[in-house]
Formats: C-alpha cells, sequence, structure tokens
C-alpha cells in the first residue's frame, strides 16, 4: 500500500541477436518516474477487496487484493532501500522510517478515530465492548497479533468481526519493514557494491521459500493464526523485493515474452478472485495464485514497454484511484460493517451504496487533506524530532479516543 518511484532498467546498445525492433525497444522510465502501470494494479486491488466485502458477485476471492497490494508494496520499496543503500544505515534507515511515519500513521490514526466515534454514533451500548482494545492495537501495528489471540476473522459465518479487522496487513507490513530495511543496509555494508543485489537475492530466495513453507503448513491445521501471522505472509512482501533485486538487472529484453507475462498475470488474478472464497484454505498454497499474477505484471512493465493490460492499468483515472487507494482501504471495511450492524433505517443494499459513498469521500479528503500534505512536508523533511513527534501524538488521539468513546 505504499506509494514510491520506481527505478527500472537502463537503456543499453542493442544489437540484431535482441530479436525485436528498434520501434518495439521504449526507452525505460528514469529511476524517478513512478510507474503508472503500478499505480492502476493498486487501484484494481483495492477494488477487489472492496467488492469482495461489500458483498459484490462474483468477487468471492476480493480478499486477494491484500496479497497484491503485498507484492507491490515489497518492490517498490526494495527500489527505494536500494537507491539509499549508498547513503548508509545510519542516515538511510532514518529516512525510510521518517518517510514510513509519515506515510502511513496519519491517515491510519484519521480512520481509527472515526471508527470509535462512528461506533458510539451508530451503534451506541450495541457497541463491541473489544473494540477500543482493538482499536488500541491497531495504532501500535500489532493488530493481526490481537487477532490471532482473540480468534477474531472475516470469515466466521453469522459473526461481525471487529471494524478494525483490516488492520492486520497494516501491522504485516510494518513488521516486514522493521526487519528488512536492516538487512539490507547491513548486507550493504558488509558486501562490495558490486554484489549486492546477488546477495540479497539469495538471501531473499532463502527467506521466501522458508516462509512460503510455513505458510502451507500452518495454513491446513490452524488457519486464524495462518492468516494474519506475519512469518506466513512475509514471502509475499518478500517476492516483491526479491523481484526488484533481479529484475533491475534484465540486460535483454524481449518484447512478446513481456506480453506473455502480463496475459498470464491477468489469467491468474482472475482465477484467484473467481475461485477463491471463505471456504478456501487460505494463505497456503493458493496465495501464489494472486502474488505470481502481480509479479508477472510488474516484472512485464519493467523495461518499460507497453503491452494491451500496462496501457489499461495506466489510465489517469485508475491512477488516481492508486493515488488514494490507501486511504479507501482504511475506510472502506469500517464503513462496511457499521453499515451492517446499523439499525434498520435503510435496506441492506442502499447502506452499503451509502458506505461505500463515504469510503470515496473519506479517502479524498483523508490523500488531499492529510496524507498528501504531511507526506510532502519540506520541514518534515529535515526534522526527525518532528516526525517523533507526530508519530507520537496520533497514537496518543487513537488511545484517547478508545478512553473517551469507550
Amino acid at each position: 500500500m505504499e506509494t514510491g518511484h520506481l527505478s527500472t532498467v537502463p537503456e543499453l546498445p542493442r544489437t540484431p541477436a535482441q530479436g525485436d525492433s528498434e520501434a518495439e525497444q521504449p526507452a525505460p522510465p528514469s529511476p524517478t518516474e513512478r510507474r503508472r502501470d503500478i499505480q492502476g494494479l493498486r487501484a484494481l486491488a483495492v477494488v477487489l477487496v472492496i467488492a469482495d466485502h461489500a458483498g459484490a458477485p462474483g468477487f468471492s476471492g476480493g480478499f486477494v487484493g491484500v496479497d497484491v497490494f503485498f507484492v507491490i508494496s515489497g518492490y517498490v520499496i526494495t527500489q527505494l532501500l536500494l537507491r539509499e543503500a549508498p547513503k548508509g544505515a545510519r542516515r538511510g534507515l532514518a529516512d525510510f522510517y521518517s518517510r514510513r511515519i509519515r506515510r502511513i500513521v496519519p491517515a491510519a490514526t484519521a480512520t481509527l478515530v472515526v471508527t470509535m466515534v462512528g461506533a458510539e454514533l451508530l451503534l451506541g451500548a450495541r457497541m463491541n465492548p473489544l473494540l477500543p482494545g482493538d482499536v488500541r492495537w491497531a495504532s501500535l501495528f500489532a493488530a493481526n497479533f490481537r487477532l490471532i489471540y482473540t480468534g477474531s476473522n472475516y470469515f466466521v459465518p453469522g459473526m461481525h468481526p471487529s471494524l478494525v479487522t483490516h488492520f492486520w496487513s497494516l501491522a504485516v507490513e510494518e513488521q516486514f519493514y522493521i526487519v528488512w530495511p536492516v538487512v539490507v543496509f547491513s548486507i550493504a555494508r558488509l558486501v562490495d557494491p558490486r554484489y549486492l543485489h546477488r546477495a540479497l537475492a539469495v538471501t531473499l530466495t532463502v527467506g521466501v521459500a522458508v516462509s512460503a513453507w510455513w505458510s502451507i503448513h500452518l495454513s491446513a491445521g490452524n488457519p486464524v493464526t495462518a492468516y494474519y501471522s506475519p512469518f506466513t505472509r512475509f514471502w509475499e512482501l518478500g517476492l516483491g523485493c526479491l523481484l526488484a533485486t533481479v529484475a533491475s538487472s534484465r540486460p535483454i529484453r524481449f518484447v512478446w515474452l513481456e506480453r506473455l507475462a502480463a496475459g498470464l498475470g491477468v489469467a491468474l488474478l482472475v482465477v484467484a478472485f473467481t475461485t477463491l472464497n471463505s471456504a478456501s484454505v487460505y494463505p497456503g498454497w493458493r496465495a501464489w495464485l494472486p502474488c505470481a499474477a502481480t509479479a508477472s505484471l510488474i516484472w512485464a512493465g519493467v523495461g518499460g514497454g507497453r503491452t494491451v493490460v500496462s496501457s489499461l492499468l495506466s489510465t489517469r483515472s485508475l491512477g488516481y484511484v492508486g493515488d488514494i487507494s490507501y486511504s479507501l482501504y482504511l475506510f472502506h471495511f469500517p464503513l462496511l460493517e457499521l453499515a451492517k450492524e446499523a439499525p434498520a433505517w435503510l435496506s441492506s443494499v442502499d447502506w452499503r451504496l451509502l458506505a461505500i459513498g463515504g469510503t470515496v469521500v473519506c479517502a479524498v479528503c483523508s490523500y488531499h487533506l492529510l496524507e498528501h500534505p504531511i507526506r510532502r512536508s519540506r520541514k518534515l523533511d529535515v526534522d526527525g524530532v518532528a516526525v517523533a513527534l507526530l508519530l507520537a501524538v496520533c497514537v496518543a488521539a487513537s488511545w484517547t479516543a478508545t478512553i473517551v468513546v469507550g
């Protein structure tokens, strides 16, 4: 769910043996140019998730949108870390965590406060007594451990999940990014820069293999823990990281192969969200469907070439949805769940439509009034103390809301 700028392979001299005409070999994006197709992929991911939670027909497996986000996040963040490795660990880590706080925490805090207020206004005494505790854990990006402990999940028939259940994915991401940047900067310090990508690729291959194996093993016997555990999900982020370390060094482009990868990615993603459902053993091996699909779609655009798929994903409208996808994800679930639990003043369909409309309004306001200004603040760029205070204020605001409302 992270937004970033992506570096891509430099244009190398070509020979006739490379097999494609000059016209089919566009110059790749510059290191500071944003991949528009990835923004469109973010938009597709958040639409899948919202459609699933809204009960839209044909989207029973829309929850795989979260897996798409994981792979994208690993790819984008690793490209960023690779560019910043020359800064050194101290400065590089400080800059990275400062950006993460500014990018993630303010909008998440606004969602948690709005959720508490909305639950009080709409549910009153019927509000789940566990919600204040859930919000406090979510504010510390540990919601997944809370959900494992309480056994709460999306898929129990007849039971309303916590209004902040969806914060589990943010928790998994942030737990991964506590570890991964340290690994990158440590290896960058120990290894000759010429072999940095290779060393990271070997490390990631081992990590992805172990985590994926554990995901398959645990999903069959303990599905709740498997769904929320960072150890069963790290491989999904790691797959994106691995792609970032190996794809940027691809010296030769084969346009036909990129088109094939794009088509395969679309096919796998369609299979995933149309065939999976709440009864599927997940993540397990089935999570490879959306993750491999995402990796294929990202890889297809590494060289800067355009396929039919990347052109569709690069449209301006999808790009804007991708820009606000983080806030859409944050607000959609509590609003949809409140609509399900609210008094029957409106029909269920009317409530859902109202909730989706409210999600869009909240996301647009959050992006333009909160996310974007804070992320682009020049003062916060150079003032680490102010960023630390921002984090403290945000956590305090979430906890205060649980005390005042709860």
